[in-house]
């Protein structure tokens, strides 16, 4: 059976953070053997997990990286990590930077991931770059 997983990279480059609000995925099929294709995906504004889980007004939202196994990620608040959980994907924030690398340690089972940031508001400034802050 393969694997999916997605990677966040808002820049198309590099694995970036701020999850729920990446548009840009490298996805990764992996199969039995460790080989893996990989493909880049576009999601609308409307697709993203922020808009599932603050936006979307069904009572049973569904969005496509539900259909994942994986997600590698920078960053992601931790009730995403929770509401992707009951979807049965399993989120992984990790220091890695290059998406291919990262892959590479996960099928070699040598990824390093820790637990994502559960109080992320405490914090005046994420240095992310996006021009706002977290209160």
């Amino acid at each position: 059976m393969n694997t999916k997983v997605a990677v966040t990279s808002q820049n198309k480059k590099t694995i970036t953070g701020h999850a729920g609000k990446c548009r840009h995925f490298y996805i990764y099929t992996i199969d039995t053997e460790g080989n893996f294709e990989k493909e880049l995906i576009d999601l609308a504004k409307n697709e993203t997990l922020h808009h599932t889980f603050q936006d979307d007004p069904s009572t049973n939202p569904h969005n496509y990286l539900y259909d994942m196994d994986i997600i590698l990620t920078e960053s992601m608040g931790q009730s995403a990590v929770v509401r992707l959980a009951t979807q049965n994907v399993t989120v992984y924030s990790i220091q890695e930077t290059d998406p291919e690398t990262a892959i590479k340690k996960l099928i070699e089972g040598t990824l390093e991931a820790f637990a994502p940031v559960s109080n992320h508001k405490s914090h005046t400034s994420c240095n992310c770059g996006g021009g706002h802050h977290h209160h």
